[in-house]
This record gives C-alpha cells, structure tokens and sequence, in this order.
C-alpha cells in the first residue's frame, strides 16, 4: 500500500523479518461497564459471580481489565440489531447487589495489531505518545503479544486512528 506502483501482495507462510506494526482497526458503538467493590480486594470467587450473571443474561464480553477493586469490560455485539450493545437492566439489578455499576456508551475500540510487540522495547512509548492529547478509557494488553487495544471516546476515535497511521505506518 505504501508503494502501489511496485505490483501486488505476496503472501508467504514464513518471512525473514516481519514489521512491528501490521495494521489498525476501528470499532465504534462501544459499551464500556465498570463494577466497583472493595469485596473483591484479595477475595476470590467475584470475577465468577459477576461472569455467572453476565452468562445468565447471554452477555458476551470483549475486552476485560482488572484493577485490586475494579474490573471493566466491553460488552460483545452478539446480535445484528447495529447501535451499541445495552447491559439488560436485569443484569444491571444483580450486579448491583454485588458491586457499583457504571456503564459507559459512545466509545470507539481501537486495535493495534503487530508482531511480538512484546518482546521491543519502546514501542509503547511510540504508540501513547502519539496519542498524549486523547483520553484513553481503557487499555487492554498482555493477552496476546500481537496486539494492544484501547477505548477513546467516539468523538475522537478516527482522530486516533488517523494519529497512529500517521506516526507508525507513513513514517
């Protein structure tokens, strides 16, 4: 894409060296829920009961991430009704018997795919200080070495995307 008049993609199964960053990708429509509770400080059993809920309720989560009192996770579209994904007030009412609930709407998921981010130095500081005027929501990280997700709210996720292609693939 950097060089069309060059011809078309090869596609290998193995390559000598492989680019650090390989694309982005956007999501819009994000729904982000927050639970709060000191219970779950050095306690176990919290993150099954509130999955055991969701599950209950038929709520596929995306992207989760944990703190000592807080988890938030993005909730999965899993029907094709388009507009963000809700959290039933049912699910609501049961979470709320175990912990304070904030729901978070129009927030933009934004994907850095790579390869084996994990393992160069630096790359995180390419990445965030490109983005040092927005404000990041989320930061989901660590599952995979080949990617880095994050949420900024919608108003500013193309301006995101369009920072990062910039910086990490015109350079």
């Amino acid at each position: 894409s950097k060089e069309p008049e060059k011809g078309g993609t090869w596609i290998r199964h193995q390559v000598e060296s492989s680019p650090l960053f390989r694309a982005l990708a956007l999501r819009c429509n994000q729904t982000m829920v927050t639970l709060r509770s000191a219970n779950m400080f050095h306690a176990y059993g919290f993150l099954a009961k509130v999955f055991e809920i969701l599950a209950k309720h038929k709520i596929s989560v995306d992207l989760i991430t944990t703190s000592e009192i807080s988890v938030s996770l993005t909730l999965d579209q899993t029907d094709t009704s388009g507009g963000a994904p809700q959290l039933p007030q049912a699910a609501r009412d049961e979470l709320e018997e175990l912990c304070k609930v904030e729901v978070e709407h129009d927030l933009g998921l934004v994907a850095l795919i790579g390869n084996k981010m994990s393992e160069r130095k630096g790359y995180a500081k390419q990445v965030f200080g490109t983005l040092e005027d927005l404000n990041l929501r989320m930061i989901c990280y660590g599952a995979s070495p080949h990617n880095l997700c994050f949420l900024v709210n919608e108003s500013v996720a193309k301006q995101a995307i369009q920072k990062l292609h910039t910086e990490l693939f015109e350079q």
